[in-house]
């Protein structure tokens, strides 16, 4: 009798069946050491690149705005240049000399421009 009780009393349980654990890339990664240094060296190797590309870039844009300024300074002169040339050409006895050259001669009547019609001008008309 006490071995019936004993065997009713041990049922067998129904179990769910166990969940496969899904591996995770990272942490097979970690556990694989080749894995670990080789993505390792290629996060260094970029994060080098983008350094090496700025650098660059800052490089070049610095050689750029130096030839640029260094232009910008000639550019100057020669405006500089020009302008007192300008000046000089502006000088009434340069005008003078530059009229006899070419045969011109000063005028003896004095002539005065007007216009052919009153100017329009606004009115209010309130």
């Amino acid at each position: 009798m006490l071995a019936q009780r004993r065997h009713e009393a041990v049922r067998p349980v129904a179990r769910r069946p166990r969940r496969r654990r899904r591996t995770n890339l990272l942490r097979a990664l970690i556990r694989n050491r080749m894995a670990c240094v080789l993505m390792l060296a290629l996060a260094v190797s970029f994060v080098l690149s983008v350094y090496v590309s700025a650098y660059a870039r800052a490089m070049e844009t610095g050689y750029h705005r130096t030839e640029l300024l260094s232009r910008l300074k000639v550019l100057r002169q020669e405006n500089e240049s020009l302008r007192l040339k300008l000046e000089a050409l502006r000088q009434p006895d340069n005008i003078a000399e530059f009229a006899i050259a070419n045969a011109m001669e000063p005028s003896t009547d004095i002539a005065y421009l007007t216009p052919a019609t009153q100017p329009h001008v606004a009115r209010n008309l309130e």
